[in-house]
C-alpha cells in the first residue's frame, strides 16, 4: 500500500503573496542584492540626507 505524503495549506491575503514572490525576485537577483548592500554601505558611511534635509536642498535649487 503507497503511503500519502501530508499535505498542509496556508492562506494568505494575495498582497502578502505578490509581496512575497516580489521579495524572493529580489533576493535571487544578484545585481540587487549588490545595490541593496552598496545603499547599506552608504548609510553606514554617512553619505544619504534625510528627506527634510534632501526637501531643503532642492528648494535652494528651485
Amino acid at each position: 500500500m503507497a503511503k500519502t505524503a501530508d499535505v498542509e495549506m496556508v492562506s494568505i491575503p494575495r498582497h502578502f503573496y505578490e509581496s512575497l514572490l516580489e521579495t524572493l525576485e529580489v533576493l535571487s537577483d544578484k545585481s540587487e542584492i549588490e545595490s541593496i548592500m552598496r545603499g547599506i554601505q552608504d548609510i553606514r558611511k554617512k553619505r544619504t540626507y534625510s528627506e527634510e534635509d534632501f526637501l531643503e536642498m532642492y528648494e535652494d535649487l528651485v
